[in-house]
């Protein structure tokens, strides 16, 4: 607690990644009943929705490594939360169906890419001696998150729009 409350670089970075992490817990929440709103009576097909996110994520990882040789992690960073912002404000004010799945879509290439950001940024800025106890640290702000999407009844609107003052202010930090 004492290395990361003395380190403004460790303290954004465990900020940065609970806000992150939190929407991305709040977007698997809340992904069903966004895309279901209008359509009670069409079975949608959740697997192969599922799956596309899935491939949507695998490309951000690959697209990663293709922009690493290009850019810092820092400014990737930087990148990857503006636009995971403005895919979740998407999610959150459009009524279409179809542009909310684009935005979902591109908001899981950023979920993909965001991993390999943070392994890299985390693994030059937390010690390794302290590094278990850090990320733990990490882990009780996004548990709060978590906890108040699920105990709150927000909508999926709601659920979005927090999510992208989440985000907005992961990619200020």
């Amino acid at each position: 607690f004492t290395t990361t409350m003395r380190s403004t670089d460790i303290f954004l970075c465990g900020a940065i990644s609970s806000l992150f992490e939190g929407s991305m817990y709040i977007f698997v929440f809340m992904w069903t009943p966004a895309l279901s709103v209008n359509s009670d009576d069409v079975t949608l097909p959740f697997g192969v929705i599922f799956s596309t996110f899935m491939v949507c994520c695998m490309a951000g990882s690959s697209l990663f490594s293709i922009q690493i040789e290009k850019f810092k992690s820092e400014v990737l960073g930087v990148g990857v939360f503006a636009v995971a912002t403005v895919a979740m404000a998407m999610v959150a004010s459009s009524s279409s169906m179809t542009l909310k799945f684009i935005a979902m879509n591109l908001f899981e290439m950023t979920v993909g890419m965001y991993w390999p950001i943070m392994g890299t940024l985390k693994g030059s800025i937390v010690p390794e001696s302290k590094r278990a106890a850090i990320y733990n640290l990490f882990r009780i702000p996004l548990n709060f998150i978590v906890l108040f999407s699920l105990l709150t009844d927000l909508t999926p609107t709601q659920s979005f729009t927090l999510n992208a003052l989440m985000l907005s202010t992961a990619t200020a930090l």
